[in-house]
């Protein structure tokens, strides 16, 4: 894998004061990498900035567990990301400085670390005499909450000194004019912190750089003519040229109705050149060509060759051309589809082969079943709405909706009317959980 240290561009996201420190530390310790400061006065404004910041970053520091939170409970960045954290040596720091600067005090609130953590300290450097009333962190509480504890602990008189490691917090405090000591990170860990996103921008590198192997199948090529198998062949490659050259893949004739592809994780699962594959594949059946897609992704190209098989034989069940993708041992598909899928092929195995068996069904269909379930928090279906889910017929909807009412695995909850002179719909409850 290529060294990829130099150039690389480093989001910091969080109060300004923080950033700052950790923009020094990178500047002098890691003077290759270039600090980008995304700077927000509140926490909770801090997932703002994530959009800019991934466009032009290869990674995202946190300035503390505070932003980290806020930020995931609103977006997943798609670049690497760490937290700088409150380690045993930032509190010690921050006592030192408050004995310094706060000889005669004995009453502190902190927030954000734990309480038991900060008794520990004060033992270990003799210093039992110093009360604390502590706020730990949790993602649910606001800022304003731990202004408030801060605030009343001194209207109280219970502290005289707030140690505080939100940059918000501490302005407000000391607008209000109660003496406060902020909480930073140490450079100790800051570096530490810095080292670890850079070993995940390249493990992440080295996950896109695998090879990929996506095989193509063309339905219904036994029965035509050499002339006719020829012009579909030319029409699909020809059409598979754009996405070619965004992925920047090869592609090679397997035989006259299958393709193998080679390409990289990162370029093969691009939302882009997905949407491209799709819309080619589309055109194609239009066109009367049906076009099954199996993408494998694997350690080895062996072992993504032998995903692309697995996914390949599930997305040749469809009635449609689509694209599955089989990455260890778990299944999506058919992608892009507003019936799109998550499942695991091992998950819970002996179970589902033993239910498979008792009720003489096809596993995958448990499986499917399962995450439908699971995905749509439903487990009622009319024989239409299953067929739906599953992109199968009406009739090997009704057959598999049999197997399982025989078999104890479901029960007839209802009916739902169609307001027509037909019959009404059962509606079945699913339960493989059962037996």
């Amino acid at each position: 894998m290529r060294e990829r240290i130099e150039n690389l561009n480093i989001g910091i996201i969080g109060p300004l004061d923080s950033c700052k420190k950790i923009s020094e530390v990178i500047k002098k310790y890691f003077p290759k990498l270039t600090a980008k400061i995304y700077a927000v006065s509140k926490i909770e404004e801090a997932y703002l900035e994530i959009e800019k910041s991934q466009k032009e970053c290869e990674g995202l520091v946190f300035t503390g567990v505070g932003v980290y939170s806020k930020v995931i409970e609103k977006v997943d960045p798609s670049v690497p990301y760490v937290y700088t954290p409150f380690l045993t040596s930032s509190i010690m720091k921050s006592l030192w400085e408050l004995k310094e600067k706060f000889p005669y005090c004995k009453n502190i609130s902190i927030d954000i670390v734990k309480k038991s953590e900060v008794k520990d300290i004060l033992e270990e450097l003799n210093l039992n005499d110093i009360n604390v009333q502590a706020m730990d962190y949790n993602h649910l509480y606001t800022e304003q909450d731990y202004v408030d504890f801060h605030v009343t602990m001194h209207e109280k008189e219970e502290v005289s000194v707030s140690i505080i490691g939100l940059g918000w917090v501490y302005e407000e405090v000391k607008k209000k004019g109660y003496p406060a000591i902020r909480l930073y990170s140490t450079k100790s860990a800051i570096k530490s912190t810095i080292n670890d996103l850079l070993y995940k921008i390249k493990e992440a590198e080295a996950k896109e750089a695998t090879m990929v192997v996506q095989l193509l199948s063309v339905k219904n090529q036994e029965n035509i003519s050499q002339y006719k198998a020829l012009e579909i062949r030319t029409l699909i490659e020809s059409n598979l040229v754009g996405y070619l050259k965004e992925i920047q893949g090869s592609i090679f004739n397997l035989k006259s109705d299958q393709y193998i592809i080679f390409s990289t994780r990162g370029a093969i699962e691009n939302t882009e050149n997905l949407v491209k594959l799709k819309n080619t594949l589309d055109y194609l059946e239009k066109n009367n060509i049906k076009i099954f897609v199996g993408t494998g992704l694997g350690r080895t190209a062996y072992e993504s060759e032998i995903n692309a098989r697995k996914a390949l034989q599930i997305a040749a069940k469809e009635e449609k051309s689509c694209i599955f993708k089989v990455d260890g041992n778990k299944i999506e598909g058919p992608l892009l589809e507003e019936e799109e899928l998550t499942y695991n092929l091992t998950m819970d195995n002996s179970e589902v082969e033993e239910m498979a068996e008792l009720i003489n069904l096809n596993p995958l269909y448990i499986r499917k079943i399962n995450a439908i379930k699971e995905k749509y928090s439903k487990d009622t279906f009319t024989s239409e709405e299953l067929a739906q889910y599953l992109n199968i017929s009406i009739r090997s909807a009704n057959r598999i909706i049999k197997k399982i009412l025989d078999n104890n695995c479901g029960e007839v909850v209802g009916l739902e009317s169609n307001n027509s002179l037909g019959r009404p719909k059962k509606i079945i409850k699913i339960n493989f959980d059962k037996n």
